[in-house]
Formats: structure tokens, sequence, C-alpha cells
């Protein structure tokens, strides 16, 4: 019966998250969808489970302390601004024809995979999110080291119950891509280029604020 209920609250807490989490990873999925097809999208979506399971385990087995020091978070949110800001500006910039010509471009399996895992990682917040998912998750158990099964099955359906609602995300982002003409589509990209650089200005200004108690 316990381990029903610990696949049962990761339903629930992967249910929330996955409809509830509006990042850079769910603009990026999105557009991969609408360009790749659900192929691309499928290796996005790949990528992004794996850097979220590598980021549960990290914390699972003692890295939560690590993730929320100031230290490690002034460094990352430095970096990811900079990732997500380039990511959202060469969106933005490239030309209608241009666009055009890397639509017929063949994609590149690897890259797509890669993308998705690098992506959901440049989001500081990912990091932050699972120290509390952990925390949250452990309530109410007597010992993490004990019911540590348990814990860890909850994790993987919060995980795994993620990762649906994602590939959900990529067949739908398909369907509407081939209702697209090239010049909506065209717009569409450029509309998700601007989210991700108010994203990237959203971290550097966390980069800021943790930033000014260090130069004091």
């Amino acid at each position: 019966m316990d381990w029903v209920l610990a696949v049962l609250k990761g339903v629930g807490y992967g249910l929330f998250l996955g409809i509830m989490s509006i990042g850079p990873t769910f603009f990026a999925l999105i557009q991969m969808g609408l360009k790749g097809g659900k192929s691309a999208g499928l290796r996005m979506a790949g990528g992004i489970f794996l850097s979220d399971l590598m980021v549960a385990l990290a914390c699972f087995f003692g890295l939560a302390e690590f993730f929320i020091t100031p230290e490690f978070q002034l460094g990352f949110s430095a970096f990811a601004a900079f990732g997500i800001l380039f990511m959202g500006v060469r969106g933005v910039v490239v030309g209608y024809r241009k666009f055009l010509l890397s639509l017929h471009k063949p994609i590149d399996h690897k890259t797509n995979f890669f993308q998705g895992f690098f992506v959901n990682l440049l989001n500081p917040f990912v990091l932050i999110l699972w120290v509390g998912i952990l925390g949250a998750i452990t309530v109410g158990h007597d010992s993490v080291t004990e019911d540590k099964y348990l814990i860890l099955v909850e994790m993987m359906a919060i995980l795994l119950t993620v990762f649906s609602l994602d590939l959900g995300k990529v067949y739908l982002s398909d369907y509407i891509g081939k209702k697209l003409n090239f010049r909506i589509y065209y717009h569409v990209s450029k509309y998700i280029g601007y989210v991700l650089i108010a994203i990237g200005i959203y971290y550097m200004y966390h980069f800021f604020k943790l930033l000014l108690p260090v130069l004091k």
C-alpha cells in the first residue's frame, strides 16, 4: 500500500509541476515541436527528462544543500542568464528568408537531445525546485535512509508524469505546426524568442540581486 501511495503522490506532484511550470524549456520544447515535428520534439523531451533525472538524483544523494548556497546560485544565475539571452536573441534577429532556409535543413538528432538537456539545466530554478520537492516528499517519512526507496519511487513517479506531459506538448505543437503557414510560424518563433529574452533578463536580475550583498 505504501508503494501505491508513493506513486499516486508522485503523479499528483508531477501533474501540478507539468501544468504550472512555464520556463525556458516549455517554450523551447514547443518551438522544437513546431519546427522539427514529433521526432525532434521527442528527442528534446528525452534530454529534458535526463537532466531532470540527473538533478533529482543529485539532490537525493546529498547535493541539495550545495545547490542553494549563495556562491553556487550566483555563478549559475550568470551562466543561465547569458545562455537564455543568447537563445532568445538568436530567435529574434533571424530574418524571414534565413528562417525559411533553416526549416528545410536536416535536423541533427544529437542537437535536439542535448539542446533539451542543457536548456533545462540552464534554468537555476530547476535546482531549487528539486530541492523543494525532495523536502516536500520526505515529510511524513520517519527516516530518509529507511524510507529511501519509497522516496525514490515518488520522485520517479513525478519525473515520468512530467515527461508524459512534455510528450503531450510535443504532439500538440506538431499538430498545430501543420496548421500554420510559414509566415505565422515565423512570427510565433520570434514571439518565443522575445519570451526567452524576458526570462534571461529576469535571471540577470536574479544574478545582480545575489551579487549586491557580495560587493558590500
